[in-house]
């Protein structure tokens, strides 16, 4: 590494940094940084278990044995016990009748007050990733509806409210189950002055898109308004005091061709956005809800930002630094009797996203216009680094080792540049005693020692201006879309890999057992910079750096970045991503290595002419 290279890695990790200090949380973001959230999190925790013990439903009072669990598990619980099961009743905030729809990936629950969804858990993933042989009770289905009482799939015929109207429901059973491919639709009427309104629902097995068709003889002309008011659960808030920063939630506009507005607002208010609408999203960070319309119309959407505490609920006091939830309502004229939306609400999967067709993927991965128009360029960068770690997770069957092919692979990318920075930058190293020699011959003289420099690079054949720092700078892209990607992808929540048995999940900071336990509670909101966490892969890795630098760095001035670097590198990158950090060590591994290979070739001709000499 030259002074060059360092500088410019530096001022990345520098920024890199400063978005996950509490400085800019605090600051900037107006909001509690993560780490001061999770200290909460766990003293409400405490408070909860030295209170009273949670109501349990008599259902799960009486469960089977362990082995009678796992059967009725495996062939996946009924509407009712799901119900029963999870960590509090939804249903106990509506005074009406539920109805319960259980699919291959969703559980739903249906108030007749207003026919509102007041439940929605899925099935594929659990509050704890790493579920193991734990029972329902001790690892729930997540739960996305953040306020029931409020409800989803809302409905206002010319801004008159019909949430809290009693919709019959038009079947016989309370309790509906559809597998694979089969539909089943549930039915809703209402009577509002003098006319018959319904609202249907429809299911398909082995899908998170629910049907909603709102029919009367007077829609036509009709200003209809459907919402979502019950905003959306963030499942990795409260998940475990190791949890990573999750993203804060946000609110997507798609016309049909790109997203024009990704909405995160700071403090509690209201905003009106006007225009052609395909769909309206709000996504927490691993799962989406989305209103989709059955064509680009002209609509107005009303947005809602409001503040919720740790537990995911309306907060009656205002915080310092608040959490903001979000409700929306999408209005359009009706134009006939019937009006016709989807409802996405599950994972932000890039396959179940691409799987509608309609753009969903985008609100996976955004980026910043002012910077080289990175919103063009970085959100398809990131979408195929996803793509190729699914892709190669397919055969492979490790994502810890998809990540070291993907390093493999971006090192081959980059070797020609790197090789030829290393020999520029030997090359640079053997001339140092003269350069030196000509700053001190030259000292106050600035172009004459400039002429005299350029008049050496070109007697001894080395070009000043070979791109030291470019090699890095190609590979920052991918380092910086695999940050993203690991953090923001739910393909990756949950999964470890062989390579490092304790790592659990790649997608959070890596946590050496005992140790870890040990530092969080010596320090419960972690160390500055370094979190509440230790990990023996960012050790690895400074080491590395350290004896990389040692072998590159011959400048007496440098001297002092030899031992800073990899200190600093230590303490920034353990609380990154696990599988971020084993990206870049084996990174390091790989370049060190190359270094020394170079420095032994280098040395070969060399021998091989005094053995000549001396024969």
């Amino acid at each position: 590494m030259n002074r060059n290279t360092l500088l410019a890695f530096l001022l990345i990790l520098l920024t890199i940094s400063l978005f996950s200090s509490k400085f800019y949380y605090e600051k900037v973001l107006k909001r509690e940084h993560p780490s001061v959230q999770a200290k909460r999190q766990r003293e409400a925790g405490k408070q909860e278990s030295s209170g009273k013990p949670t109501a349990v439903s008599k259902t799960a009072q009486e469960q089977p044995t362990q082995e009678k669990e796992r059967k009725k598990e495996a062939v996946g619980l009924s509407a009712a016990g799901a119900a029963d099961t999870t960590v509090q009743s939804t249903a106990d905030n509506v005074d009406a009748d539920t109805i319960w729809v259980e699919t291959e990936k969703l559980v739903v629950g249906i108030s007749e007050r207003g026919a509102r969804i007041i439940s929605i858990r899925t099935k594929d993933y659990r509050l704890d990733p790493i579920a193991g042989n734990k029972t329902l009770l001790e690892n729930p289905y997540i739960e996305l509806v953040s306020e029931p009482q409020h409800g989803g799939a809302n409905l206002t015929i010319n801004n008159e409210s019909l949430d809290d109207r009693t919709f019959e429901y038009k079947g016989s059973q309370p309790k509906l189950s559809v597998c694979g491919e089969d539909t089943t639709i549930a039915r809703f009427s209402c009577e509002v002055a003098g006319a018959r309104v319904e609202k249907h629902y429809r299911f398909v097995g082995d899908s998170y898109v629910i049907g909603l068709a709102i029919e009367s003889a007077v829609l036509d002309g009709k200003r209809i308004g459907v919402g979502w008011q019950c905003g959306i659960v963030e499942s990795e808030a409260v998940v475990s005091k190791r949890s990573s920063p999750y993203d804060i939630r946000k609110i997507h506009l798609y016309d049909g061709k790109n997203v024009p507005g990704h909405i995160v607002e700071k403090k509690a208010s209201r905003s009106d956005e006007s225009g052609y609408f395909k769909w309206v999203g709000l996504t927490s960070k691993y799962f989406l809800v989305a209103l989709i319309s059955d064509t680009a119309r002209d609509a107005d959407v009303a947005i809602e930002a409001f503040e919720v505490d740790d537990a995911g609920e309306a907060s009656a006091q205002k915080r310092r630094t608040p959490t903001i939830d979000y409700r929306f309502t999408c209005q359009r004229f009706a134009s006939g009797p019937k009006e016709s939306y989807l409802l996405y609400v599950g994972p932000s999967s890039l396959r179940e996203l691409k799987r509608e067709g309609v753009g969903l993927e985008k609100v996976l991965f955004g980026g910043w216009k002012w910077f080289l128009w990175a919103h063009v360029w970085f959100p398809a960068l990131c979408e195929f680094v996803l793509w190729l770690l699914i892709f190669l997770q397919k055969g492979l069957r490790d994502y810890g080792v998809v990540i070291i092919v993907l390093t493999v692979l971006s090192r081959l990318i980059t070797y020609p540049l790197t090789q030829s920075s290393m020999k520029s930058m030997g090359r640079m190293r053997e001339l140092q005693p003269k350069i030196n020699a000509l700053r001190d011959k030259h000292k106050g003289k600035a172009q004459k020692l400039n002429q005299k420099m350029m008049e050496l690079y070109k007697q001894e054949g080395v070009n000043p201006l070979n791109p030291g720092c470019l090699p890095m700078l190609l590979q920052m892209p991918v380092f910086i879309s695999l940050f993203i990607v690991l953090r923001k992808s739910i393909e990756l929540r949950g999964a470890g890999t062989w390579l490092v048995p304790w790592v659990r999940d790649l997608s959070k900071p890596e946590a050496i057992p005992g140790i870890s336990d040990w530092l969080q509670k010596v320090a419960p909101n972690g160390l500055w910079m370094y979190g509440n966490t230790v990990g023996l892969l960012p050790v690895v890795m400074a080491v590395l750096t350290f004896y990389q630098n040692k072998m590159t760095m011959k400048d007496p001035n440098q001297k002092a970045m030899v031992y800073f670097m990899p200190v600093f590198m230590l303490v920034l990158f353990n609380s990154f991503p696990s599988g971020l950090v084993l990206y870049w060590t084996f990174s390091s591994a790989l370049a060190l290595a190359q270094q020394l290979l170079t420095e032994r070739w280098k040395k070969m001709p060399a021998a091989q002419t005094v053995r000549g000499a001396q024969t």
